[in-house]
């Protein structure tokens, strides 16, 4: 008679009958985000730059449609420096984690398929450049180059 109303096991999630979860057995895996944002040419951290930090998953059968969500928003400090976005780890191979960095100074700045792995930080330093009044100019340059510890390359060494 109330057997209806008692929650069951699926996929390792304690889910009620009307199928939402409960908890989980299974910890949240995090890894760790960090984002300096400098000027191109002076190498000068930018203050106040907005940085956005979305997830993105692809479906349908030939990938054609996706879902977007807006994960967190960070404005950068006098250094350049956000404080760090702590992100779960992904584990469908169609979704990915996007950042966008953006001041009204400068050209925007876009970070795809960003890496995230189990408690580690990963770093990107973000050279934007400055709007130019050339209209030959590129509104959508910009540098990256991901750190991960332990993997750090010193110049001319490959």
């Amino acid at each position: 008679m109330y057997d209806r109303y008692k929650p069951f096991w699926a996929k390792n999630k304690m889910m009620s009958n009307s199928c939402r979860e409960i908890n989980s057995i299974e910890p949240i895996e995090v890894g760790y985000l960090k984002i300096n944002v400098f000027h191109n040419v002076f190498g000068t951290p930018i203050a106040d730059a907005f940085v956005r930090v979305s997830k993105l998953t692809i479906s349908g059968y030939y990938r054609e449609t996706g879902t977007g969500i807006f994960l967190d928003t960070k404005t950068t400090d006098e250094n350049g420096s956000v404080p760090i976005f702590v992100l779960p780890v992904l584990t469908n191979e169609n979704e990915t984690y996007n950042v966008s960095v953006q001041n009204s100074d400068f050209c925007p700045a876009y970070i795809f398929d960003v890496p995230i792995y189990l408690g580690i930080t990963t770093t990107y330093d973000v050279y934007m450049h400055h709007y130019s009044a050339d209209e030959s100019a590129m509104n959508y340059h910009f540098i990256l180059q991901p750190k991960i510890p332990g993997r750090e390359t010193t110049p001319g060494l490959f």
